[in-house]
Formats: C-alpha cells, structure tokens, sequence
C-alpha cells in the first residue's frame, strides 16, 4: 500500500517537473540560491553597508584632517605673529664675533633703562641701502636697532634724503648728507646731526692727519670723504655708535647745557680730545679769546687753558679772576693744563721767556708748576720700559667717582710736578685736595738737563709727586663753589691714552667733569674693535656647542625615530 502511494507521489512530481517553464526554472533558483547569499552576507557583510561605513569613516578621517590642517596653519600664523612681535622688542639674534660688534655695551643699555624724554632718531638712507654698505655699516645698523629694543623713548626711522624734503628742509643751514644720523627732541626743540666720521672709530687715521698738522676742521672732513670711499677698510678701525648716539641724546634732553669755553690766543695745544669728549657727553663747547672779550660771559661755567705756549698778560688774567670771582657768587671753575714744552714757570734768568704772569696767578690758589719732569724708575709703573710714560694712582675724592680703585689704568707723560706751596693744603677760604698722583720710585729731572747724557738721578728728589690738584672755596652763605684744576700734562688728554681699551683716562675726566657741574648722568663707551672681526668662540662657547652638537640632537633624533617605529609597528 505505501509503496503504491510512493510511487505515485513520484510520478506526480515527475509530472510537474516536466510540466515547468525555463522563466519558472529561474525564479526556482533565485529562491533556492537566497539562503545560500543570506550565509555569505552573514560570513560577508552587506557590502553596500560595508561601503556606507568605509565612506562614513573617510569622511570622518577627512573631517578630521582639514580640521587639524587649519588648526595647524593657525598656530603657524598666530607663533610667526607672536615670534614677530617680540622679535621686535627682545634681542633674539646670538652675536658670534669675537670682538661683539652687535652687542650692545652694559653701559649703553644702563643708560637706555633711565631714559625718560622722547628721541627720534632718523638714518638719511633706507634700512636696506644702509646695512648693505659694508659690515661696518652692518654692525651700526644692528646696534642701532638694538638700541630701540631697549627703550620705548628711543625712535629709530630711516629716511630717504630725496624723497624726504619737509624733514631736510629743517636742517638747511648744515651739512646732511646720505648715511648722516639725525638725533632730535620735540621736548628740547634741540638736534645733533651725527656723522659717519663719528660714529665710526679711526683713530690711526685721525692721529697721523693730527701729526701732519692738519686742524680738526679739516680732519673730520677728510675722515668723513674716506670713510665713505675705497679706502673705508683701510682706515675704519672700529664702531663708535654707541657713544656717539648717547652723547647726542644727551646733548638733545639736555634742558640746561653746561657751558664749556677753550681759550685760545695764547698758542694754545691741541685740545680736540678733551674738547671732542665733553662734547660727545652733552657739554656745549665753544672757545673764547681773553685779549678780544671784554669780559667773560657770566653764562659760561667752565674756562679751560690747554697747554698755552706764552705767557697771558695780566689784563687777561684780571678778566679771568673776574670770571671765577663771579661778583663775589663763586660757582665757576678753572681747568688749567700744563706742558713740558711750555717755558719755565720760575726762571732763572728774569730776562728769559717764561710763564711769570700765570705762575703769579696760580700761586694765589696756593699752587705751582715747577720746572722739572716727573720719572719713573720702577719699571712696575714706567710705560714700555720708558721713565717718561708711567702710570698714575688716582685718589680718593669725589671728583674722581668710578674711575677711583678701578682696575683700568690712568697714563700720563711728561708731566710737570704740580706743588702744593701753602702747608696743610689750604690758606684762609682756599682749600686743596690732591687728585692724581705717581707711584712711588719716581724722581724729578730738571726740564733744562733733558738733554744732558750724563744726568744722575742718584741724587735726585725721589717719591710720589702731584700730577693734578684743585684749590676750591666755599661761599659761606649758598655754598656755591669756584674751583682751579691744574694739571702737570696735556698728554693726560692725549687722544692715544684716551683710546687704549684699559684706559680710565677718559672715566676719570668725564667723571670730574660732572661731579663739579653737578650732574650725575655721563657715560664712556669704549669704540667696538673691527680690526680682528672672526667668528672664533671661546671655550665656554666651544663646550656648550660640542653639548648641543654632539649629545643633544642625536638624543633628540634617536628618540623622534623610536617613536616614529613604535607607531608604525602597532598600526
């Protein structure tokens, strides 16, 4: 019975297998072959899902990387601003000579801290132009705009001569010219105009053109044409910017000048470099001729005598007198310089030439010049083995502020004795005090055996004689003070002195300068050397460099490339 049943379930489903159509067929295996695709999609994944969470995570990643992307270049743009700003406020540049001409000296930026006026100062040429001259102008130019990191009253333009009329036109009566520096005050309403001959150090050329006879009119026009030429490299030994700018900015902010006069008319020596470095400190300096003045201006605060060759004649020493007397106010000041060359002071023959008149003149403030040399025996103090150059002690007094104790030096030569004749230093009203004096082991020679080779200084005076000293008096009701310097050498002033780097030549006459006018501000800045320009690095350098070089930045790159690997390798 069932295998009968089988049997025609069979034929039955033979039958209708027969009976199909071939579209029938397909649809059959579209429905057999579903299951199969739903495993695969289910081993698989939905590839359209598979495509719409890869675009998703693209878009993601996309997002994300523009997004980085511009937060990058934001803080790109925002560290550039910020490295810009403070570039300009803050040295950022490391100066690598060995003789630091781009670096500002701790007295330039001592003074710059205390500026409290307005200063603008303007370069006659373009930043580009200017710089591009030569190193040494490269050198000012870093210099300059250092300086106006320093302070916020200090204004550093640069300006075109010939596109610039309006500002030109203000300075029509003097000389500017391309590279010149213009130093001004609207406080003041006062100016200095600067030039290359100035700001630049030469003072090999300047000596030679000196001992040639040359005046100092024509020394700084020759020095400002060759500095400007060919021949820069073979005359430019070094920056004076520094001090050439300060004392502009000093002279400019200066609301009441200390007034200056040089003698002249008298064969009076060479002064320039005293007279050049109180100038170059804000001292207004002008010259005046006793035998042509009526009298002497009663604005004027100093009278300087330099070196004078002849005697002056006693209507110009009354006016003199008068000046320091000054209506019985007091308050003026005398500096007097001696010479070696001068005639002498005491003769002994009365009918020979001689300083008779200012010898009588200066013995009434209790002080006389004799007529002999100052040696050194004891080669520790004698300059080069030479007993007429030698090193001078400088004591203890208000008058010589920093330069007192100082481990600079104080040269001098060919120096008179300056005697204290009253005992004890004074006599009445007038008092004295001693401001530079020699080393033990110096001894005195007579001016007149100077040429005698058999001198004997085994029986000369020997000790430690005066090179300066002030007589002074005191008004008793202002305390006002008339002071008379004097000085046993000119060559304590001398321009070679004055530029040795371990000088305080210049220290302690600045220094004496201002404590007697009252004024507290006053700097010297020593001319940046060119003549050894190098890149060489001391040890100090030379080790910090070998660290950075050779420890540092191989750790650096060693561990940037482990980090690198490791993130790689766990991707």
């Amino acid at each position: 019975m069932n295998e009968s049943n089988n049997e025609q379930k069979q034929e039955i489903t033979s039958e209708s297998a027969e009976n199909v159509s071939p579209a029938e067929e397909n649809t059959q295996a579209q429905e057999t072959a579903k299951p199969a695709e739903k495993q695969a999609e289910i081993r698989n994944g939905n590839p359209a899902a598979v495509k719409r969470r890869f675009d998703k995570r693209n878009m993601k990643h996309g997002t994300m990387a523009v997004v980085l992307t511009v937060l990058f270049i934001a803080a790109v743009v925002v560290l550039n601003v910020i490295v810009g700003i403070v570039s300009d406020r803050i040295d950022t540049t490391a100066d690598l000579t060995d003789t630091g001409i781009y670096t500002l000296d701790e007295a330039t930026t001592t003074y710059l801290a205390g500026l409290e006026k307005d200063v603008t100062v303007s370069v006659m040429n373009s930043e580009t132009s200017f710089e591009s001259g030569s190193t040494f102008y490269k050198s000012v130019n870093e210099l300059l705009n250092k300086m106006a990191m320093e302070s916020e009253h200090f204004k550093l333009q640069y300006l075109q001569i010939d596109q610039n009329p309006d500002f030109t036109s203000r300075f029509s009566g003097e000389t500017l010219s391309e590279n010149y520096i213009v130093v001004e005050s609207k406080d003041t309403n006062r100016h200095r105009i600067i030039t290359p001959g100035e700001y630049f150090s030469c003072p090999t050329f300047r000596d030679n053109l000196s001992q040639y006879g040359y005046p100092e009119t024509y020394i700084e026009q020759y020095v400002n044409q060759y500095v400007n030429s060919s021949y820069a490299s073979q005359i430019i030994e070094g920056s004076n910017v520094e001090q050439a700018a300060i004392s502009a900015i000093m002279y400019v902010t200066n609301t009441d000048p200390v007034r200056v006069a040089f003698t002249e008319g008298f064969g009076e020596a060479d002064s320039s470099s005293l007279s050049s470095l109180l100038d170059k400190n804000g001292y207004d300096i002008e010259t005046i001729n006793l035998q042509q003045a009526a009298e002497v201006d009663s604005d004027i605060d100093y009278i300087v005598m330099y070196a004078p060759s002849m005697d002056y004649d006693n209507d110009s020493l009354t006016k003199l007198s008068a000046f320091l007397d000054n209506g019985g106010a007091f308050g003026k000041n005398l500096i007097y310089f001696a010479s070696y060359s001068q005639p002498d002071y005491a003769p002994e023959n009365d009918e020979d030439t001689s300083m008779k008149n200012l010898a009588s003149f200066l013995e009434e403030w209790g002080i006389a010049i004799e007529d002999s040399l100052v040696l050194q025996s004891n080669t520790d103090y004698s300059y080069g083995n030479m007993e007429y150059v030698h090193l001078q002690q400088i004591q203890d007094t208000d008058y010589a502020g920093s330069a007192y104790n100082s481990s600079l030096i104080t040269y001098d030569a060919y120096i008179r004795p300056v005697k204290q004749i009253w005992d004890g230093g004074s006599k009445g009203s007038v008092e004295q005090e001693v401001l530079i004096k020699s080393y033990d082991g110096a001894y005195l020679r007579p001016i007149s055996t100077l040429s005698d080779s058999d001198f004997d200084k085994s029986g000369a005076e020997s000790g430690s004689f005066n090179d300066a000293v002030v007589a002074y008096k005191v008004h008793s009701n202002t305390q006002a003070v008339t002071r008379v310097a004097v000085f046993g050498s000119d060559m304590i002033c001398n321009s070679m002195f004055m530029s040795y780097a371990n000088s305080n030549n210049q220290d302690f006459m600045i220094n004496m300068f201002n404590y007697i006018s009252g004024r507290t501000e006053g700097t010297t800045i020593t001319a940046k050397s060119f003549s050894s320009v190098g890149f060489e690095v001391n040890q100090g350098n030379a080790n910090i460099l070998a660290v950075v070089l050779c420890i540092v930045v191989p750790v650096v790159v060693i561990v940037a490339g482990i980090v690198i690997w490791v993130r790689r390798r766990h991707r």
